[in-house]
């Protein structure tokens, strides 16, 4: 069998190297739809298939709270919430918290801004990782007063220490203050995937009290009991919810408030597993229309060799026999294919994960590695079965008399005419389900970008940077600096606005039920959540939000701390609150317990806080100077003509006249926020686009090559007829006539599984139906006039067949 497998290979190479042209179009071909499929499958694999570096990580969840009477779900939880949840769940072998934020580096040439977690010394165990070396931090250790300790991530392992072995006992000056490192967690290791360093979450006495209970700010994960499924985890959660409910019930009670259980998988990936999967579906038609593709080629290239397989047959040649040597033939062409698609998926791998940046998460974990070298190997063996044993097993059947004298004048069987064909309007199916989704996916796009933001990104740099608490303890410091920052960056030339916010637009959540003066809530009452802000006098002013009614916020701080509180509200929350137009003057409370009574002064047009694919929020802008944030996000506005970017350096030496122990971190364009806001979906609509486009080039050529092969075989056909009086018009419409109808059957089998597949995308899309009948005309129109043009060129060279040549030849 070995011997019969090398003669046949030996003679699979013989044969390709007389026919080069061939071999080079196939392996292409199929080298593009393979290398492509292990690409987006790496992504894949990296992303949703490898778990996380955790032990036993199906049992990590995330755990978040609801209260229903205000709209809210998944929010973080306070410190009181957090100890309850610890000490009354049964569910769970472990919970631990933890926060993100950052901390500044300093004592080397230029601070730096560092993402840290401040978690709770349960974190590591919950999570189920151990430092590489040294050591997690102890419960000792998350106390006011001890030795501040520090447990790194490899990779600020990597930039900070150079790997060095004895790292362990050294310290770093963060945020001004001595921290010892203690160990240093293994490569590839990072929960969040943004942390850099970990520090105890140590909670003040203050965040402890009754009181705080609505300051939530944790995030919690769960580590689940050995044989505890999710749903007995929240049957035991909602136990504990009532029990809150009826220790503390002026804050729970009639409230809705529950908690929620979320999968650490489902939590990380969210909403790209769908859209990864339609990718690998994507190109996997992409494959199936290269194979279609191939497979037209070996059948043209068969009905060429029709003599050659009849007399290898009457040499005594079996069926099973030339079964053998054409899947041989596949199975040289689709691993060549395999080899050329690796080279090409390497360099492919890299490509998209550096198109999608950040959107794309656990993009460290993506790579060529073993998975996706297997599922190679096995894309190219199953390929060349499948392009190969169709033309094999239509080869090796021929008549054996009609082969030799069909094969003599080197014309096609009937039966191959028609494997040809079908292949052609499978090859024009697949363009047309790739090209609707990739139309539905553009239109999706397009419509996001036209979006009204509420806010003018052109000409605003932005940045973010974090005030220690050991130097801004207090309200007071914290205003000091916004005000003496502001005043300096505003007076710099070139500047025509500067102001602060907590968070800048399309920047998440920071969201809080409230009260409204003069009105209770009812118990089955649901007030959407108001998304907070805390802003300077300048901030609206910089991003250009347009005033509606009333006047914009005023005071730097100055005013004292007994002047009245004022805020400015959006339009959906005054007119979802107040339908009557009567907002202005009105009062409101945010369920926070240092909260007072502010009254509405003025009234902005919505802006997009939580997404361009977001409907607008109710929200509320704070002056900053009554509540001000350790975390501040820098927004400076351009004078007219002026590039932001310019202003980098003159802002971070103001920065640095204030403060040079802070750094400025973040710094970007707001014009670049808005685009990486929406950068997943124009990835998506981009590379549907290219699939898309791969499959309408490979069917244009299955169209093209099938009618210009027709052509070739009917020379004699299309001779008589014009000998008899048939006009060049008349061979012209006849031929094209022929790619047209391939063209239709395929569009029509296309439209099915189209309108079988578009309601899988209806979540994905954005201002447009699934459904969309312009696009699905469109599409169908573009491969119309695909298929006339491919079909133009053949069918040209029919009407230019001079009958006395034609019949002379025959």
């Amino acid at each position: 069998m070995m011997d019969a497998l090398r003669r046949d290979v030996r003679h699979t190479l013989r044969s390709l190297r007389q026919s080069p042209g061939f071999a080079l179009v196939a392996v292409l071909a199929l080298a593009l739809g393979i290398g492509a499929n292990s690409a987006v499958f790496s992504v894949v694999n990296g992303v949703l298939l490898t778990p996380p570096p955790f032990s036993e990580p199906e049992r990590v969840v995330h755990l978040q709270g609801n209260i229903a009477q205000a709209g809210l779900e998944d929010i973080s939880l306070s410190v009181p919430e957090y100890f309850d949840l610890a000490t009354l769940s049964r569910a769970f072998e472990s919970v631990a918290a933890y926060r993100g934020g950052n901390l500044t580096l300093t004592g080397r040439d230029i601070p730096q801004q560092l993402a840290a977690v401040a978690a709770t010394p349960s974190f590591f165990a919950t999570l189920g990782v151990s430092p590489v070396l040294g050591r997690a931090f102890t419960e000792a250790e998350a106390v006011q007063g001890r030795e501040r300790v520090v447990v790194l991530t490899d990779t600020a392992w990597r930039v900070h220490f150079a790997r060095d072995a004895q790292v362990l006992g050294q310290t770093m000056q963060l945020d001004g203050e001595p921290y010892t490192v203690v160990g240093v967690l293994p490569a590839g290791v990072a929960y969040p995937a943004w942390a850099e360093m970990y520090v105890p979450f140590v909670p003040t006495e203050t965040q402890r009290q009754e009181d705080q209970r609505g300051a939530r700010f944790l995030s919690v994960v769960g580590r689940l009991k050995p044989g505890v499924t999710q749903d007995a985890a929240r049957t035991d959660l909602a136990r504990v919810a009532l029990e809150m409910e009826e220790a503390v019930p002026s804050r729970y009670r009639k409230v809705g408030w529950s908690f929620s259980v979320t999968s650490l998988d489902e939590k990380v990936v969210g909403n790209v597993r769908g859209t990864l999967w339609l990718l690998l579906g994507a190109v996997g038609f992409v494959l199936l229309a290269a194979c279609s593709s191939v497979a037209n080629l070996l059948l043209a290239r068969m009905a060429a060799r029709g003599r050659e397989v009849s007399i290898r047959a009457a040499l005594g040649a079996s069926r099973g026999r030339l079964v053998a040597q054409f899947l041989t033939e596949s199975l040289v062409l689709s691993l060549a294919g395999g080899v050329l698609g690796m080279l090409l998926a390497l360099w492919g791998t890299d490509a998209l994960v550096a198109l999608v940046g950040e959107a794309l998460p656990r993009a460290s974990q993506v790579r060529l590695d073993a998975r996706p070298l297997v599922f190679t190997m096995g894309v190219s063996l199953l390929t060349g079965v499948l392009f190969g044993l169709g033309p094999a097993l239509h080869g090796s059947r021929e008549d054996l008399s009609v082969a030799m004298r069909e094969g003599s004048r080197g014309t096609e069987g009937h039966g191959s005419g028609r494997m040809r064909a079908g292949l052609v309007v499978g090859q024009v199916a697949v363009a047309l389900v790739l090209l609707v989704g990739a139309g539905l996916f553009t239109k999706s796009f397009l419509a996001l970008r036209a979006v009204d933001a509420g806010f003018t990104p052109e000409g605003v740099l932005t940045g973010k940077l974090v005030l220690p608490s050991a130097r801004y303890p207090d309200a007071a410091h914290k205003v000091a600096f916004q005000r003496e920052l502001l005043g300096r960056l505003q007076s710099l030339p070139g500047v025509e606005a500067v102001g602060v916010t907590n968070l800048l637009p399309l920047g998440g959540r920071s969201d809080s039920s409230f009260d409204i003066e003069g009105r209770p809530q009812a118990p089955d009452e649901v007030w959407p959540a108001v998304e907070f802000r805390s802003v300077s006098p300048g901030y609206l002013r910089t991003l250009r939000v347009t005033p509606r009614e009333g006047h914009l916020l005023e005071g730097d701080g100055t005013e004292g701390p007994d002047a009245p509180w004022q805020v400015v509200i959006n339009k959906t929350f005054a007119d979802l609150y107040w339908p009557q137009g009567d907002a202005l003057g009105q009062r409101l409370k945010l369920h926070w317990d240092t909260a007072q009574w502010t009254t509405v002064v003025g009234i902005v047009d919505d802006v997009r806080e939580w997404g361009l694919d977001t409907p607008a929020r109710p929200a509320a802008y704070y002056p900053a100077a009554k509540v001000p944030t350790p975390f501040l996000a820098l927004a400076v506005r351009a004078k007219s003509g002026g590039s932001p970017e310019a202003l980098r350096t003159a802002i971070e030496a103001e920065l640095r006249a204030v403060d040079g122990n802070l750094a400025l971190y973040a710094v970007a364009p707001l014009t670049r926020l808005v685009d990486e806001s929406i950068s997943s979906r124009q990835v998506s609509a981009l590379l549907m686009g290219l699939f898309a486009g791969t499959a309408l080039l490979l069917a244009a050529l299955g169209i093209s090559g099938v009618i210009g092969y027709s052509v070739a075989q009917r020379t004699r056909e299309m001779g008589i007829r014009m000998a008899l009086g048939a006009s060049r018009t008349r061979v012209l419409t006849l031929v094209l006539g022929q790619g047209l109808r391939l063209t239709a059957l395929g569009v029509v089998l296309g439209l099915g599984l189209s309108l079988g597949l578009a309601r899988l995308l209806d979540a994905m899309l954005y201002g447009v139906a699934a459904y969309d009948g312009w696009t699905f005309a469109g599409v169908a129109l573009l491969l119309g006039t695909v298929a006339v043009l491919a079909a133009w060129l053949p069918a040209r060279r029919a009407t230019r067949v001079d009958p006395a040549i034609a019949l002379r030849a025959e």
